[in-house]
């Protein structure tokens, strides 16, 4: 039976959720899943997620939803999965999909903010060692 579901303004169906779903499970056959490699999962996500014909906003939504469904199946804890969902629930996964999206458009100059933290640390972190009470 083929299910047919409304993802945002795409018509979808659970045919090409689990054929992601399995892609993005056998990239990460070797993966621990937990709070130092959710961001791994969220890029084969995103990987994936680029080669369907979700574009804009649908391939956010949809490779959240992906990252989802692999913490709530994956064989954690409760403990760890809350804070995983919780991850995602507070939008960090959304806004780190913003962030690696503005930085492939060119739209964040990595070097200015660069300079910028080397000049904040050395204002202040350093002028803390040459103070002397």
């Amino acid at each position: 039976m083929k299910i047919i579901f409304l993802f945002n303004n795409y018509i979808m169906s659970d045919q090409l959720f689990e054929s992601c779903m399995k892609q993005l499970k056998e990239k990460l056959v070797d993966v621990v899943i937990d709070n130092k490699t959710i961001m791994t999962v969220l890029r084969y996500a995103m990987e994936i997620v680029e080669l369907t014909e979700l574009k804009g906003k649908d391939q956010k939504d949809f490779a959240i939803k992906l990252v989802r469904q692999v913490v709530v199946d994956a064989p954690i804890s409760d403990d760890k999965e809350k804070l995983l969902l919780d991850i995602i629930d507070s939008n960090i996964i959304g806004n780190t999909v913003d962030l690696v999206v503005d930085a492939s458009r060119g739209k964040i100059d990595i070097n200015a903010a660069t300079e910028v933290a080397q000049t904040c640390c050395q204002t202040k972190c350093f002028g803390l060692f040459g103070r002397r009470n």
